[in-house]
Formats: C-alpha cells, structure tokens, sequence
C-alpha cells in the first residue's frame, strides 16, 4: 500500500484512539497534558522547539489543555478525509471518470456546516450528516461490488490489519480506563473538573474514523492496480484524470503552459515571495539589448532598467540541497530568472517571463533559456516551478511561518502571567502551532515520509535548510514585518510593479492588523512604560537568548518604544495568520496538479538549446502525482478559526470591544474590496480574504 494512503490510514487510528478515550474517561485530557512548556532544543537542533514527550497510550504529551485537538478540528479533518475517499473511489485510469460531483458537494458544505458550528449541538447535528453523506451503514455501499482485478484476499488481510489495530486500542483504552477507576484517582477530582463526554457525537466519530479506514484501503487498492496498469508514458490528459473528481480544480489546470500564467504564479501563486527588483542586468543573466526587446518588442532593456520593471527570482539558496532518491531519482536545481513588467503605454501590464538559468554558476552546460527558445522554454520553466515548490515547502511554509512562530509560544506561555494583556491578545494566534508542528517533524520530516518522497533533495539536506532558514528568520526579525519584507525587495511600488495581488491583499490586511493592535495596545501602556513592564522584557530575553530571535529595536532582547512593540506583535500576528493563509492553502487551490507544480524532478534539466527536451519527461510518475494530491490537499483544505475570533471573555472590556468592532469593520471591508479586485485578475487569488484567514497555525 502506498505510504501516504498508510498515513493517513495511521492518522485516522490516532483520531480513533484520541475520541474513543475521550469518550470513555471522562479525565482524559487531564491526563495528556504535562502542565510544563518545555524546550526541546534536541528536536530540530538547535531551534527551540516545544519538548513533547510521550505519555498515557502512546499520546503526545502537550503543555496544556488548549494545545490538545477539539472536537470541532477532528471532525473537520474527517471531513476532508472523506472528500478525498470519494475522489479515490471514481478514480480509475483507464476509464473516464464517473461523475460524483454531487457527493463531493454535499461532503464539502458538510464541512463548512462543521466549520461554522457553535456548540456541541450544531456539531453533532454536522457530523450526523457526514454520517449520512458517507452513507455509512447503507446495505448498497456495503455491498459494494469490488473490482474483479482485486483479490478479496489482498482486501481481507488489510481490513483485517486494520480491524485488529482498532480493536487492540479498544482493549488498551478500557485497560486503562479500568486501572485507573480501581485506583480511585477520580475521586480525587472535584465534580466542576470532570467533563461528561458527548457520548452521541464520540460515537458517530468513532464510525466515521472506522468508516474512512476501510474506505481508503478498499479505494487504494483499486487505484494502485490501475497506476500499475498505466502507460509509463503518461499524458497530461492522464494527469488531469486524478484531479478531475475533486470539486475544486486547480486553477492553473488548464493554462500553467502559457508565459503570462506562468509569471502570474510569483505574485499570485503559492509562494509569492520571491521577486526582488534590479537595477542592472545579473551577471548570470547577461541578456542581450536585442534578445530582450525580440521577447518585449514594444519596450527596451535601457528603459525597463531604469523605469524599475526588472525583477530577479533567485533560488540560490537551493544549492545546499543534495539530489534525493527515495521515490525515484530525483534531481534539484537552484534557478534564477528574469522577469519584466511591460512598459506603461501596454494594454496588458502582467508581468513577462524572460529569461531562466536552471543553476546558478554560468557555462556551456548550464545556458541561458529564453521564450526564443521553443520546446526547451516549457522545461526551463517546469524546472524553475520544482524549485519554486521545494523552495515554498521548505523555506516559505515550514520554516519562515511553522517553525518561526513556536518560539513565540514558548516564551508568551512562560514568560506572561494568563491574565497580561500581551499574552491575552497573542493566545488565539499561537493555540494548535504545538500539535501541528509535532506532526510535522515526526511524520512529515520523517524518514521515507512525505518530504522526503515528494520533494527533489535528500531528507537530510532538506531538514537541514529548513533549521538554517527558521533561524535566518529569527535572527532578522526585523526585517519580516510585512511592509519591510517588500520595501527591501523593491516591490512596494505598485506604479513600477502594478499587478500584485499577494502585495495588495496582504498591505490591506497588515494595516488593518497593525491598526488594531495599536488600539489595543494603547489602551494598557497610556499609563505604563513598555520598558518598565517585567513580563514584557522577560520575553523579549527569553526570546533572544532561548529562541535565537533578535527582538528589540537593536535586536539585543529588550524593547524599549511603544511603536516598537506594536510593530513586533503584528509580525507574529500576521505571519501566524495571514502568512501561513497565504503559503498553505494554495498547496490544494493550486499544488495538487503535479504538472503545473512538480514536487520533484525526474530527470535532467536541459544543457543544450539546441537539443530539444520535452518537458514531460521532469514529472513524477502518476503514482507520485497521486500522492502529491492526497497530502496537499489534505494539508490546504483544513479551515479552522477565522481571523478576528476572538472569545466573548476577552472582549469583556467595553474599550477593547470597540477597538475591536472597528477591527471587524476593516476586515469586512477588505473582503469586499478584495472580491471586486479580484473578478479582474488573470487568475483567481482568493487566500487573503479575511473570512479565508485563520487565527493561527492550526493545520
């Protein structure tokens, strides 16, 4: 069975595990939290990561209580993982699909009904209709006729693996369950401190937990046999095929060959970060004056030079990873490319691809390609698309948004009182980073895990950058504010670059943070210096010299201005929100269609210009393809929180409550605005509208 189909099937045990001793020991979540937040320099050495050590049935032990998962967040996982059953279920290679658009509907407005629950109530009600939706206990489905090139032998030993998995964690839970009622600890707890499990909503999760498993092993089976089937040549049609039964199609599916679609991905794409402005022409880019106005005829290099409609997209930092081989040889390149943005008098200013350079150092085998150069041109660019996707999932996701903001747990939960007005106004953002970043490092960054199948470099090459950029991150604090990270890459000019939608969208919802955690702030240091305010520099300290953030106006640990600190908080606010929004939902809007973002590399880049090369041949094999679609989407369709949730207890205070309406206002506004901008963008860019935007790192 492929590994990530046993991921999820491992994940979906866990879930089973976690309800099922919810709901039969009314002081489980007592008994899985270590009460302690702890370094664990050791983990991603030397980043200072949360120290989780393992406890009661195998269960992560987590600091506290509202760092474990809620009911709403499983059954919103569940969700998804239904979503992507019944995508296996019609999928088969060499027929058509079979259309179950009205299954995948109904299970995607059950998850927002999930989503939008408000109580324990409204989401049992939802779960009961995924129950429905998934027509679980429904003689027909069960009787399901299997594909006759399906042994029922293959299928009884894995269901059979997984029943007895399930019911080995019945029999460890009500083992437990009974020593612990034979101590009498419970006793020991007040009546205020035992909370009675929702017995109807445990129960039906449970279902749908055992449901799913079945399900994913019965439908991987039969897609395995059909990718075993498949043409080692496979066509883009071929590609298509594995995505078409989701409901939301990527939105590059049908377009990603074209130039301007192309150069559309750096700011509007998954890791729209990477564009810097240039003053003159890069030494490894030495286009000519008559290559550059053949590829822009209505404009030339002199003017777009010094009009500043030049922008480099360097992947240097690239070339510290080692060619991986776990799934197949893989090869990855570090590029560098050259983009312009058309002259003013242009009815179309989109910007322009020009010139790519698959590695960094010029020479024979390494040459120049331009949209001159045919067939070729199409594989520069699928190989600068790999390395912008290793590059998002590594640097722009994991570490400079995911691994950034744990420090930032750890110190605001160690360093603040609960009831400090700091602490208060950060909790929301951080709550979920723990979990979510457990399960990262000890599946994701695993050995023979999803990082290191899908990706191009070698696990231990990728693992290593990811540590230096999470600390390159932190040492420059400074510097990640928003409005600075465009200003020092020369793209806060929207008369120079006027199409950005990442920039825009980002700029209107920065301002609209930063706006209210300078009202917020302001109304508990009109009386107090921040300097004179213990708790704050005791985090700021800890900060620097624990979590190797040089916080502060000189990045020494101390925070001494007002303006400083308001600055500071909508950094961590912005990147545990509106960043990560930005880095990891494109992963399903957009990742999943291997073509268009390839994950890994499985041949050469071309050497000569004049040796045709047929893109194609760089893509991973359907089988990869296939698992590229099951982890992004998993991991990009998972919408909990929403921006500006914050509880009633916090809003108590009638001036934070009218700081925090106007709060509300902005982002309503900018929804609105965003909307109409957006019916006018070459291709659709929805991730920063705020009812898109959760709280925190929470997925």
């Amino acid at each position: 069975m492929p590994f990530l189909t046993q991921e999820l099937i491992q994940l979906i045990e866990t879930i089973y595990r976690f309800v099922k001793f919810l709901a039969r020991f009314p002081l489980a979540r007592k008994f899985l939290i270590s009460n302690k937040y702890e370094y664990g320099h050791t983990v991603l050495d030397p980043l200072a990561m949360t120290k989780v050590e393992k406890g009661i049935l195998g269960f992560p032990k987590l600091p506290k209580e509202n760092e474990l998962p809620d009911e709403q967040w499983l059954s919103l996982l569940l969700g998804v993982i239904s979503v992507l059953t019944k995508k296996e279920k019609i999928y088969n290679l060499s027929n058509e699909s079979v259309s179950n658009d009205h299954e995948i509907n109904s299970l995607e407005s059950i998850n927002t009904q999930i989503k939008a629950a408000k109580g324990k109530k409204d989401l049992t009600n939802a779960v009961l209709n995924l129950k429905s939706a998934l027509r679980i206990g429904n003689c027909d489905e069960q009787l399901e006729v299997r594909p006759k090139n399906v042994t029922d032998i293959q299928l009884e030993s894995a269901f059979s693996e997984f029943e007895n998995n399930l019911d080995k964690i019945d029999r460890e839970i009500e083992a437990c369950v009974s020593k612990f009622s034979q101590s009498g600890l419970v006793i020991s707890f007040s009546t205020n401190e035992i909370e009675q499990p929702d017995e109807e909503l445990y129960r039906n999760l449970e279902e749908i937990a055992r449901f799913l498993g079945r399900e994913l092993i019965k439908k991987q089976t039969v897609s395995t046999e059909s990718l075993r089937s498949a043409t080692p040549n496979p066509t883009l049609q071929d590609y298509e095929k594995l995505i078409d039964p989701l409901k939301v199609k990527p939105a590059t599916l049908t377009n990603f060959q074209q130039d301007d679609v192309f150069a559309y991905m750096q700011v509007a794409g998954s890791n729209p970060v990477m564009l810097k402005q240039i003053k003159e022409i890069d030494s490894r880019l030495p286009i000519s004056k008559e290559k550059y106005q053949k590829i822009v005829p209505q404009d030339s290099l002199e003017a777009a030079l010094q009009e500043g409609r030049l922008y480099l997209a360097d992947y240097s930092k690239l070339e510290k990873l080692e060619n991986g081989s776990f799934g197949g040889q893989k090869y990855i390149y570090a590029p560098v490319a050259l983009f312009a943005v058309p002259p003013d008098n242009s009815q179309d200013q989109n910007l322009l691809p020009i010139a790519i350079r698959c590695q960094q150092t010029p020479g024979d085998e390494n040459p120049i390609f331009t949209p001159l150069d045919g067939e070729n041109w199409m594989t520069a660019k699928t190989v600068l698309q790999m390395a912008d996707s290793n590059y998002h999932e590594l640097i722009s996701h994991l570490a400079q948004t995911h691994l950034f903001i744990e420090p930032f747990v750890l110190a605001t939960n160690r360093c603040f009182q609960p009831d400090h007005f700091v602490r208060l106004l950060l909790k929301p953002h951080l709550e979920g980073t723990i979990l979510i970043n457990y399960g990262a490092y000890t599946t994701l960054l695993a050995p023979e895990g999803s990082i290191d199948s899908l990706l191009s470099g070698t696990l231990k090459s990728n693992s290593q950058l990811v540590i230096d950029e999470t600390l390159r991150h932190l040492a420059n604090f400074n510097d990640v504010a928003f409005p600075r990270t465009l200003e020092k890459r020369g793209v806060n000019n929207s008369k120079q670059l006027p199409i950005y939608p990442y920039r825009d969208d980002g700029q209107r919802v920065w301002d609209a943070i930063h706006q209210w955690v300078e009202d917020y702030l302001g109304l508990f240091y009109r009386n107090q210096s921040v300097e004179t305010d213990e708790q704050l520099q005791d985090w700021a300290q800890e900060l620097f010299y624990k979590g190797h953030c040089h916080i502060g106006e000189k990045g020494d640990g101390r925070i001494k201005s007002l303006t400083y600190l308001v600055d500071a908080i909508s950094t961590i606010i912005f990147t545990a929100s509106v960043q990560h929004a930005a880095v990891n939902f494109p992963q399903s809007g957009l990742m999943s269609y291997a073509p268009a973002f390839p994950l890994g590399c499985y041949s050469p880049a071309p050497t000569k210009p004049q040796q045709p090369q047929n893109f194609m041949g760089l893509l991973p094999s359907l089988k990869q393809a296939q698992l590229q679609i099951q982890v992004l989407y998993l991991l990009g369709s998972v919408y909990y929180t929403k921006l500006g949730d914050y509880s009633d207890s916090f809003l108590q205070n009638e001036k934070v409550k009218i700081a925090f309406d106007k709060f509300k206002v902005n982002l309503d506004d900018i929804e609105k605005e965003i909307l109409i901008e957006d019916s006018q963008r070459l291709v659709s860019y929805r991730y920063l509208l705020p009812s898109k935007i959760p709280q925190s790192i929470n997925i």
